[in-house]
């Protein structure tokens, strides 16, 4: 678990540090070690993003929401990744959903 701990927060530094490609690389191992790691899709989806990899922000934002079906932020995630690609319906679907999730959490 330490390892996976490390791996995460060296791949959030090379974001941090606007390293995009290499963050991905790293931020993957996560992925590798726990296909489930909901930090480091957020920080994979955020990477490709800020590359213009949309569709691949995109793909990583559906798996997130499959894992984490009842967290909005999950949702928003992935409606800021169709917004930046264009896919303003779907976009805003996404985000009306999150709104969803967070008012039955209420």
């Amino acid at each position: 678990m330490a390892e996976l701990k490390e791996l995460f927060l060296a791949g959030k530094k090379l974001k941090e540090e606007k390293k995009y490609e290499e963050a991905v690389e790293k931020l993957k191992q996560c992925l590798e070690r726990d296909e489930k790691f909901a930090l480091a899709l957020h920080a994979i989806i955020q990477c490709h993003t800020e590359l213009g990899q949309h569709d691949q922000a995109i793909e990583y934002g559906k798996k997130l929401i499959e894992i984490e079906p009842n967290d909005n932020f999950s949702y928003i995630a992935l409606s800021r990744a169709y917004q930046r690609g264009g896919y303003i319906p779907e976009a805003e679907h996404m985000m009306a959903m999150g709104h969803q999730v967070a008012a039955r959490a209420r």
